[in-house]
């Protein structure tokens, strides 16, 4: 394979993995008596979209956080 083509499937693996420890992650958090709130922020560069994300955590009796966006 080329180098590129090397490259992206490493990162496509790594990516994968990521996916699969944050799943595994929620699914504690959630066992352990809390609950996630997801949510996605879109950087637009010159290459096009990149979505990013953020993860906050809360008890489920509670109302979930408030999101905050900072400028």
């Amino acid at each position: 394979m080329t180098p590129l083509i090397t490259r992206q499937k490493q990162a496509e693996e790594l990516l994968a993995t990521a996916l699969r420890q944050l799943n595994g992650a929620i699914h504690d958090v959630h066992k352990s008596g809390l609950d996630v709130e997801i949510s996605t922020l879109t950087i637009h560069t010159p290459r096009g979209p990149m979505v990013q994300v953020d993860l906050h955590t809360f008890r489920l009796d509670a109302s979930p956080p408030v999101l905050k966006v900072v400028l």
